[in-house]
C-alpha cells in the first residue's frame, strides 16, 4: 500500500492546496431570452417581445418587471417591449461607464 504522500490526484482534478487558495469562479451572467405571450393568450397589441431571465423559482421575469408563466410564452422575435429596450440600454451604458468606455 502506498504512503499517503505518494498518492496522486485523479486526472482532471487539482491538488488540494491549489483549490484552497483559488478565487471562486466569477458568477455567470443570466441567460436572456426573447419571449412573448403565445397567440390567443392576450390580444395582438400586447404580444410584444420581452427580454426575460429565469428566477430560482422557474418563473421568467422581464427586464420591465413582469413575471411570466413559462407555459404561456414562446421564444420569439417581433416588436420589442419599449420598457425592456430602455432598461437594457441604460444598463449597457452604465456598464460601459464602469469600464471607462465613453459613448
Amino acid at each position: 500500500m502506498p504512503a499517503f504522500h505518494d498518492c496522486h490526484s485523479e486526472p482532471g482534478t487539482a491538488p488540494l492546496p491549489d483549490v484552497i487558495g483559488a478565487d471562486p469562479p466569477p458568477p455567470e451572467e443570466p441567460a436572456v431570452l426573447n419571449v412573448r405571450y403565445r397567440a390567443g393568450i392576450v390580444g395582438e397589441r400586447a404580444r410584444v417581445v420581452h427580454a426575460a431571465t429565469w428566477t430560482p423559482r422557474d418563473v421568467l421575469i422581464t427586464l420591465c418587471g413582469i413575471p411570466l408563466d413559462p407555459s404561456l410564452v414562446e421564444e420569439s422575435t417581433g416588436m420589442p417591449c419599449m420598457r425592456c429596450i430602455r432598461i437594457a440600454a441604460r444598463r449597457s451604458r452604465e456598464a460601459d461607464e464602469q469600464r471607462g468606455i465613453e459613448g
